[in-house]
């Protein structure tokens, strides 16, 4: 085997994996988003805005070098959103649009997996 097929490999196998971390990823912002929207006090508004930063964080991570741009433009704008100075909790017209990201995230995931 060559080495352009080994890196060929390694790649198509990095990318199989992020794609997998990445559904788990979204599978757990989907159960805090519906929580979050079930809970009408929005107590785990900090606790969703953490998982939103740390989870596009580390899909941005990748995106970018799997050549995923779409993916990591997005991970971009979500960040700019809730990783703002000084802290604070996100609006609710924010987290509208945050939510509207992720699901943009999450379909753009699928097409990829597909």
């Amino acid at each position: 085997m060559s080495k352009a097929d080994r890196y060929e490999r390694m790649m198509e196998q990095t990318r199989i994996h992020f794609l997998e971390d990445a559904e788990l990823k979204m599978a757990d912002l989907r159960t805090l988003f519906r929580e979050y929207y079930n809970d009408s006090s929005r107590a785990g508004l900090a606790g969703l805005q953490y998982a939103i930063h740390r989870h596009a964080h580390a899909i941005k991570g990748l995106a970018l070098l799997l050549s995923y741009e779409e993916m990591d433009t997005v991970c971009g704008d979500i960040l700019a959103i809730v990783l703002q100075e000084p802290p604070r909790d996100c609006t609710p017209s924010e987290m509208e649009h945050l939510h509207h990201l992720v699901t943009t995230l999450d379909h753009l995931l699928k097409q990829a997996s597909a």
